[in-house]
């Protein structure tokens, strides 16, 4: 009965959700009532796409531009990253030539957002820089503070460290104004409904995490502490929707100030007990970073192995997950291509070689584009020699590592060729004996019908010829050393033109080729019968036959049948033994 009320239950509810989300039901609501209800469903795209279709019809039939680029930008932000862009277009398309202060300047927000989940660092910044300018063109003080956060973070780690704190102490100035709240609200669509008492904790924990941040890069670890203690004590009385998330950010940043302040034991402790805490919602990132600085606090405190292990494990998520590296990172493949080299383990070398020089490029990228363009666009430009030093460095070092790689692989794919070269040798070896063993041995005899009117002599002269070859065939003459076609012509007792036109028409060879093809048959067919003629070596063999030489004997063999006579000879005698 329990059950079947149950069932009772989710069906009624399920009936009743389908009905309040039926298209019906969406047009009786007010366009906020819709805005509303689609940030309640956002994470069911199906529900929140049907939504906003309502919200948009509704746009287009009004003529309301501005209408239609909310619902665009809704539908910018329910699914994958690439159609997301695409719906962020829209955004910008329509509303490029206007001076609204939400739009175009949302659109390049949306895309820059979109960028960093595609994990392109510079087409996120490209974008957020645009934006940048539309809000301060625009008058938004809510996208001025929201794109500097941004480029304070990206500065604090790709450019240079002391204007990013110098930008997020302007950003602090910003929003310590006094108009402040009412600008935020000007910002803000007429209709929306916000709590200003959290949004104002927000922004107060916002940049108190961006100075933290801000000062850890620059290992000011006085100031750190100095704001890292004072987040702890704003997030005591903040009870918004972001508390969990600013909770876990503080605590992961803890693992990294004693890190750095040196406290090693503390930060294997703090980055132990959140990567145990199975409540805690951690991002894949944050498993990197705990057990990159888990390993590192293990190595500096004298576990060199255990240190290794937790480098191990944080080198297992960057390749299995699409994580964007940040150049302190660097150390992990530094640590782990040091404890290869130690144990002369040069394949692991080369996978660790090979990681720094794929995070090296892709750092190299970045710093080309962050110093001069970033800096560019909001401070003065400066070069990063100490950057630039370290990625020319890393490319002196690996050098002849990749060189040797390349090597390597060249010697390799050489190797590859050979052995497979070598079966596929032995393989037609094998099906040549196989059919030298089921060939009998009048196949081996030529047959070719002589046309005498090809030949300028009487039929008599060529009958007398043929009749002196078969002679000297049965008799085995060929297997004497001393055969020449002059010679031979004067035993059949003709000149040597007529000799080389009839066994160059009856046999279709020439007078060498004819001789040589006599000793092979006739020394396949000894090997073949004759258990004794099998123990000769190769030379003595090829002597016997009538060849000069064991090189001529095995090539006019290997010419003749395919195989070579010692390959022939090892193979008949594990057949017939």
């Amino acid at each position: 009965m329990k059950t079947y009320t149950i069932l009772l239950f989710l069906f009624v509810l399920t009936q009743a959700q389908a009905q309040e989300f039926s298209v019906e039901s969406l047009l009786t609501k007010s366009d906020e009532d819709l805005l509303s209800l689609f940030n309640k469903v956002s994470e069911d795209s199906l529900v929140a796409e049907k939504i906003v279709r309502v919200y948009l019809n509704r746009a287009r039939k009004e003529e309301d531009t501005i209408k239609m680029a909310r619902g665009y930008d809704r539908l910018a932000r329910i699914y994958h990253p690439e159609k997301n862009i695409m719906f962020a277009d829209s955004v910008i398309s329509l509303t490029k030539d206007m001076n609204d202060k939400t739009y175009p300047a949302m659109g390049y927000i949306l895309k820059s957002y979109e960028y960093q989940r595609l994990g392109d660092l510079i087409l996120k910044t490209e974008n957020a820089i645009i934006g940048y300018k539309l809000a301060l063109k625009n008058e938004n003080i809510s996208q001025q503070i929201f794109i500097s956060d941004y480029l304070i973070y990206t500065k604090s780690i790709w450019g240079n460290k002391k204007e990013a704190l110098e930008l997020q102490k302007e950003r602090h100035r910003l929003m310590s104004k006094g108009d402040y709240f009412r600008k935020i609200k000007e910002s803000t669509r007429k209709g929306i409904k916000q709590d200003f008492s959290n949004i104002h904790l927000e922004n107060e924990l916002s940049s108190i995490l961006n100075f933290v941040f801000c000062y850890l890069n620059l290992r000011d670890m006085d100031s750190t502490l100095l704001y890292y203690n004072k987040g702890i004590r704003k997030l005591e009385i903040y009870n918004g929707p972001y508390k969990v998330g600013f909770d876990e950010w503080f605590q992961e940043c803890s693992v990294e100030i004693d890190f750095y302040s040196g406290n090693y034991q503390k930060a294997i402790q703090a980055s132990t007990l959140l990567l145990k805490d199975s409540k805690k919602n951690l991002t894949k990132s944050s498993y990197l970073n705990l057990n990159f600085f888990k390993g590192l606090s293990y190595i500096n405190y004298g576990e060199y192995v255990e240190g290794i292990n937790y480098l191990t494990k944080a080198d297992s998520i960057f390749e299995l997950e699409n994580i964007s590296l940040q150049p302190y990172h660097r150390a992990l493949f530094e640590k782990l291509l040091e404890y290869y080299d130690a144990k002369k383990d040069t394949k692991k070398e080369i996978k660790y070689l090979n990681r720094l020089l794929f995070v090296d490029s892709i750092f190299k990228k970045n710093y080309k584009f962050f110093e001069p363009d970033i800096i560019r666009n909001f401070e003065t430009p400066k070069l990063l020699k100490e950057k630039e030093d370290l990625i020319k460095g890393l490319k002196l070092k690996n050098e002849k590592a990749t060189y040797e790689l390349w090597l390597g692989i060249g010697v390799l794919f050489l190797c590859l060729l050979l052995l497979s070269y070598y079966f596929k040798r032995q393989l037609l070896f094998k099906r040549k004996f196989e059919k030298l063993m089921n060939q009998k041995e009048s196949e081996n005899e030529d047959h070719t019908k002589i046309n005498t009117h090809a030949i300028e002599m009487s039929s008599n002269i060529i009958e007398d010829i043929l009749t002196s070859l078969e002679r000297f065939e049965k008799n085995k003459h060929f297997l004497s050393q001393k055969i020449s076609l002059n010679d031979l012509a004067g035993q059949f007792k003709t000149n040597p033109k007529y000799l080389s036109q009839v066994i160059n028409l009856q046999k279709e060879k020439n007078f060498s080729q004819y001789i040589n093809d006599l000793r092979v048959d006739y020394a396949l067919k000894e090997l073949k019968e004759n258990k004794r003629f099998r123990k000769f070596t190769i030379k003595a063999i090829a002597a016997d036959c009538g060849f000069k030489s064991s090189e001529s004997f095995s090539k006019g063999f290997s010419k003749r049948h395919g195989i070579y006579p010692s390959y022939y000879i090892k193979r008949l005698e594990n057949l017939i033994d």
